[in-house]
């Protein structure tokens, strides 16, 4: 029988996939917005149903601002370009701020049971996160810098560290939650 909790653990890992599509596709056809409002679709619906609503807003506020830091010197040290016909948070299209958002919220719940196993999560991720990119630039949503495959190894090392640095955070906080109790 499949539960509320796991149609919502199926929701929160179909919210990414459908986001960073609508994000390429969006990036691509010049229709970055399209890519945003999905995201923003999805992040409501997201903080209806969860019913750890504080707990997923400060793990957003932590791992999206990393993320978002780390893509950011990736676009200050030319690992990544963007065409600008976009509106921008620090030097990032909103589509990617957006992806970020929508990322941090699978930690906490279809992403957490790699919490337990940081060697694979930091394959996964480092592998995910770099095959993730080079989609992207192979889709024509950004640009990597030349060689490609310098700009892929600078992302698989980041997102080796990133995601299970994120699964550690989400850990914690949650930790901190049930402690509370």
């Amino acid at each position: 029988m499949i539960t509320a909790k796991h149609k919502f653990i199926l929701f929160n890992f179909l919210g990414l996939q459908i986001t960073w599509a609508a994000c390429a596709y969006g990036a691509t056809n010049e229709l970055t917005n399209f890519g945003v409002l999905v995201g923003l679709l999805y992040i409501l619906l997201h903080f209806i149903f969860t019913k750890s609503r504080m707990e997923d807003l400060t793990i957003v506020i932590i791992v999206a601002s990393l993320g978002i830091a780390v893509d950011y010197f990736n676009v200050h040290y030319n690992v990544i370009s963007f065409d600008y016909y976009s509106s921008t948070f620090f030097l990032l299209p909103y589509w990617l701020v957006t992806l970020w958002i929508v990322f941090s919220l699978m930690i906490p719940h279809s992403l957490y049971w790699l919490s337990k196993h940081i060697p694979i999560a930091f394959f996964a991720g480092a592998i995910g996160g770099s095959f993730s990119y080079w989609l992207g630039h192979e889709l024509g949503a950004l640009s990597l810098a030349e060689p490609i495959g310098t700009s892929v190894a600078v992302y698989f090392i980041e997102w080796g560290i990133i995601f299970p640095a994120s699964l550690l955070i989400t850990k914690s906080i949650l930790k901190k939650r049930q402690e509370s109790f």
